[in-house]
């Protein structure tokens, strides 16, 4: 298996396939993503950086949740498919 079957099997860009299969294949996964979602409005809301260039309490929810469970949901998924990390490009 790889990126073409998962795309297949979720439709979408690669992102978008892969938070489908969260979705879907791991337990818990749609309270996840469901979580980061409603974590991102008062992030956004916020600005995500204080006047002193740091995150602010909510961007450091945010980003503590994606790290701690939603990346790590994410590289089960690349992993059961096949699919190689994310480089960053």
């Amino acid at each position: 298996m790889g990126e073409k079957e998962l795309r297949e099997k979720y439709g979408g860009k690669l992102a978008k396939a892969i938070n489908r299969a969260i979705r879907a294949e791991i337990p818990g996964g749609n309270e996840a993503l469901d979580k980061l979602t409603e974590l991102a409005g008062p992030a956004r809301h916020s600005g995500w950086k204080n006047r002193q260039g740091k995150n602010t309490a909510e961007a450091d929810a945010y980003y503590k949740h994606k790290k701690e469970v939603v990346d790590r949901m994410e590289a089960d998924i690349r992993r059961r498919w096949g699919v190689p990390a994310d480089t960053g490009y």
